[in-house]
């Protein structure tokens, strides 16, 4: 079995920051599957042309070519036995991810954008800067005027509601849910100095329990221990 992960990297190979890559990353370890995690950069577009498009992560499982981390999941858990990864059903763990993306990543993009850039290769920093901004009507530079701690601690709070005293997410065994969260906080965790979680400890807690079953997160460079 060949089966190759490309996602997103800075400058250092050992930076893995985008939040979608993740959750395709961790969702192959939880289904204790076999594969070879490849840095990528905005510049190497060649090396994922047979997807048909340009982004990350995609996927090479034998001959088969996927890409979007969703469709990517629901490939995962119809191909491979294991662990589920829609412990919480599908239908749940989809409106948790969208969710995540809307308000989570919607949240923290501010504080992270500006300092991602400086993490870049100098060509892939032409291309993030020049897409980036054309993304959010502003200069990487002026993104401080939005970043809201007031709002990132509300959504924070909303999650820690959401987890309710349960081990995870998606209940007793990890599911989609905790890592499309998770993979979000990763991208802040490889590329922000500050841990947003300090101040969250039921958070903390879950981030720990799943940073103690993906023991390969080691291998990877985070500004503070998870």
């Amino acid at each position: 079995m060949s089966c190759t992960l490309f996602e997103l990297a800075g400058a250092s190979p050992e930076r893995r920051f985008s939040p979608y890559c993740w959750r395709i990353h961790l969702a192959l370890w939880l289904k204790g599957i076999n594969f070879d995690a490849k840095p990528w950069r905005y510049n190497d577009k060649p090396a994922i042309a047979a997807s048909g498009q340009g982004k990350v992560p995609v996927l090479f499982d034998n001959d088969r070519v996927l890409f979007e981390s969703w469709d990517i999941a629901c490939y995962l858990e119809e191909t491979y036995p294991g662990p589920t990864l829609f412990p919480e059903g599908k239908p749940q763990a989809k409106a948790f991810m969208d969710g995540c993306n809307s308000d989570f990543n919607s949240a923290i993009r501010w504080f992270l954008l500006p300092v991602i850039h400086g993490l870049l290769t100098p060509g892939d920093q032409v291309y993030f800067r020049q897409s980036r901004e054309a993304q959010i009507g502003c200069r990487l530079e002026d993104c401080g005027q939005k970043a809201d701690r007031v709002q990132l601690a509300n959504v924070l709070e909303n999650y820690t509601a959401k987890l309710a005293g349960q081990p995870f997410f998606a209940g007793k065994a990890p599911g989609y849910s905790d890592l499309s969260l998770l993979g979000s906080i990763l991208w802040a965790a490889a590329t922000w100095e500050d841990d947003f979680l300090t101040d969250s400890p039921e958070l903390l807690a879950w981030r720990r329990r799943l940073a103690e079953r993906f023991v390969g997160l080691n291998q990877y460079r985070f500004c503070y221990p998870l």
